[in-house]
């Protein structure tokens, strides 16, 4: 009886001191409650600092020990690790309910920029701990929070100080290498995107998130993003990804965070602002790629001038937002995903598969923007603003497909390239089989060029390659010093485009491609001739199995032989 009188007494000092701190007895017992939760090292110091990869490490372990459905993930064929040796941690949370859609959340894949690396901790404790159960139960998320993980523990205050950072300040942003992991998507030269590679093949993402933060445009939004836009997507799949954008940028707006797509002004002769523009659709992009693999994908930026702190938050709040409309049309999104692979495979029946070469911006809305006169200290944090206004602005925010052409059956790579193309070409879940098995009844084609600029400088330790030209059935070099002979054409890699990621084929196989292996310079020996190699040039390297030119057609090359060398 004593002692629980004693517990009374104390537990009435408790509500009395809870009283004049003005919590309330459900607040205490949240916070009792939460305090038995693992807490991440940026909220233990008050967001000193944020995560290394050993952090979030220690951290997911001991949220793994709340909820056996929280997992480490490891993709089968992924490398482990980084180049350097620092492991590709991730985490796999279940979902509670049956057929899920399966998302999976990249962050931190620019080391300066950590907030999404800080909040998926924050978003993952409060899905283990029940607070979004729609979520949990529609959704089964991937998570590598420290995606660059040679970045995330190189930390420096001299990293990106424009923007408000912890006192340990942040990573830089290429990985140990030199390169921009959010570039490397199509190539595929960094363990990093293969490790991604092997996800997209081992988990199959419905919808993939990227997180970033912006670099440096002063505007009114909390958050921008940006759907997979990249080249020959399919068109009504990358209508609901933007419809997705659109519904939870006027769910956040009431609640006082406005969004909008990515972007910057764009300014006339006259140095006025007389537009805003998006910025890329090449699939190189994590964001973008995941349209060729009939995934929804987005882009998320933070505005690189808020505080840390509340760049965390505005990540958590978008995170969960997005996931929720996933959660609340799961059955639609599964359905595009299932409409768009029939799309492309209706194509073939009707044997007129199409694609284009590129794509151009486009106008999609006028929206009104608050355009920002900032005030900055001397190393670009902005600490006032001269002035706010807000302008009626057309928004170059979309994209549309131009040089639709009609692709060919497949494309055929020189044996000599085999050991070199097939891991990428199969890394990106491509079906690669004997060149013997390519249709007998369909013409070689042999690309004809009509222009190359091999670039006067690198871009990502590259000198890229951009070819024009067509596909002809005359081979077009007078006389080469190798010959594609019929033991070299059945040895050769033959890609059919008629799968399910023909498309991928085609934008990594096709010269002309602004994104491919040729413009990566896989096949600079025979793209990238200089003055100094003035021998006999060797064969094409790539060859079309059917018609891929715009004036040709598949009937009037059907049943044509072959014009090989024997």
């Amino acid at each position: 009886m004593k002692t629980m009188k004693a517990s009374l007494i104390a537990f009435g000092v408790l509500l009395a001191c809870n009283s004049l701190a003005g919590i309330s007895p459900v607040q205490a017992g949240e916070k009792s409650k939460d305090s038995h939760w693992p807490q991440a090292r940026f909220e233990q110091n008050n967001y000193q600092t944020t995560s290394t990869v050993a952090d979030v490490a220690q951290f997911m372990a001991a949220l793994q020990k709340k909820d056996k459905l929280l997992t480490s993930y490891y993709p089968k064929t992924a490398p482990r690790s980084t180049e350097t040796g620092q492991p590709l941690n991730a985490w796999r949370l279940a979902s509670t309910g049956k057929d899920p859609l399966r998302v999976y959340i990249n962050a931190g894949i620019h080391a300066g920029e950590v907030e999404g690396k800080d909040a998926m901790q924050i978003i993952l404790r409060e899905l283990v701990q029940g607070k979004y159960p729609e979520i949990r139960q529609a959704i089964e998320i991937v998570t590598l929070p420290t995606y660059n993980a040679d970045g995330a523990d190189a930390q420096d205050p001299a990293n990106r100080r424009h923007q408000p950072n912890p006192a340990s300040g942040v990573g830089p942003r290429e990985n140990a290498f030199g390169i921009d992991l959010n570039r490397d998507m199509m190539k595929a030269a960094a363990a990093n995107t293969r490790w991604m590679l092997a996800m997209y093949q081992d988990f199959q993402p419905a919808a993939v998130f990227d997180l970033h933060t912006t670099n440096g445009s002063y505007h009114g939004f909390h958050i921008t993003y940006e759907p997979a836009w990249a080249t020959g997507g399919d068109a009504p799949l990358q209508g609901l990804n933007r419809k997705m954008l659109t519904d939870v940028r006027a769910t956040m707006l009431p609640r006082g965070m406005p969004t909008y797509d990515y972007g910057n002004f764009r300014y006339n002769k006259d140095k006025q602002i007389d537009g805003w523009e998006s910025a890329f659709s090449t699939p190189n992009l994590v964001s973008n790629y995941p349209t060729l693999q009939y995934a929804l994908g987005v882009l998320v930026e933070s505005y690189v001038y808020r505080s840390f702190k509340e760049r965390v938050e505005d990540n958590r709040l978008y995170v969960v937002e997005l996931l929720r409309w996933l959660a609340a049309n799961k059955d639609q999104v599964k359905r595009e995903q299932i409409a768009a692979k029939a799309r492309w495979a209706d194509q073939w029946k009707n044997n007129d598969a199409r694609l284009p070469l590129r794509t151009e911006m486009t106008w999609a809305e006028t929206y009104t923007f608050d355009v920002v006169d900032p005030i900055k200290d001397a190393h670009g944090q902005i600490i006032g603003e001269k002035s706010r206004s807000k302008m009626d602005l057309p928004a170059f925010v979309a994209f549309k497909a131009v040089d639709e052409i009609r692709v060919p059956q497949g494309y055929l790579v020189d044996p000599a390239y085999a050991e070199k193309l097939r891991p990428i070409l199969e890394a990106h879940g491509l079906k690669v089989l004997p060149g013997s098995a390519r249709p007998k009844d369909q013409a070689l084609m042999y690309f004809h060029e009509t222009e190359r600029n091999i670039a006067k400088d690198t871009f990502q330790g590259i000198f890229t390659a951009q070819i024009k030209g067509q596909w002809k059935e005359q081979a077009p070099e007078k006389r080469a010093g190798y010959t594609w002979t019929k033991e070299t054409l059945d040895k050769a890699l033959y890609v059919p485009l008629n799968q399910p990621l023909g498309r991928l084929g085609f934008y990594l196989l096709d010269p002309r491609s602004g994104d491919g292996l040729v413009y990566w310079g896989y096949l600079h020996a025979y793209y990238a001739r200089g003055k100094g190699m003035w021998g006999e040039p060797p064969r094409q390297p790539i060859l079309a199995v059917g018609s891929a030119a715009a004036n040709h057609t598949a009937e009037s090359v059907a049943g044509k032989p072959e014009r090989v060398q024997e």
